[in-house]
């Protein structure tokens, strides 16, 4: 999968062959290196090796293979390939714990952001709670939900958003509304 996005999981292959006029199947390991960093091995299997990951971070990354030989074949690297990893997508919810509420009662408004698949992970950043449109107040992520209180609505509906900012891993995205009644 190239691009990918932040926390999906990618599989590299490898394939080792002979070069004529030789002949035959390499064994070994071949180790999976990122801007000359290892990341990974595998073991050749009828020439070929495979290494999954799903912790490369956002970026374009350099990534070769370098075969280790064995008692027949020589090593050799691979050419590079750019793998380009790119910020994964989220969804964001909001939610009341006490809704309808009356004026002058504290309410808590919980935010909860998620990767989409097939990203994965757990957002970190801030999350700007809004009364139609207009900023409330904020929270920061902690586990992937953020919390605000107030007790400062007044009375009569709001429609309550909640907009994550992003980080350098995940898209910025903004909740449906919520209609918060204050009696």
């Amino acid at each position: 999968v190239n691009p990918s996005v932040y926390g999906q999981s990618v599989t590299f292959t490898a394939t080792v062959t002979a070069v004529a006029p030789g002949a035959g199947t390499a064994t070994g390991t071949v180790e999976f290196r990122d801007a000359g960093s290892p990341i990974g091995s595998g073991i050749l299997n009828g020439g070929t090796a495979t290494f999954a990951t799903s912790s490369l971070s956002v970026a374009s990354h350099t990534i070769t293979a370098v075969y280790s030989g064995d008692a027949n074949f020589t090593t050799s690297t691979s050419s590079p390939l750019t793998q380009t990893v790119n910020q994964d997508s989220t969804t964001t919810t909001v939610a009341s714990n006490a809704n309808p509420s009356v004026y002058g009662q504290s309410v808590t408004f919980t935010a909860t952001v998620t990767a989409v698949a097939p990203g994965a992970g757990t957002p970190t950043g801030t999350i700007e709670f809004r009364d139609a449109g207009t900023p409330i107040g904020s929270g920061t992520l902690s586990g992937g939900t953020a919390t605000f209180t107030t007790s400062s609505l007044s009375a009569g509906s709001h429609a309550i958003t909640a907009v994550y900012l992003g980080d350098a891993s995940f898209t910025t995205s903004t909740s449906s509304p919520l209609t918060q009644t204050v009696s």
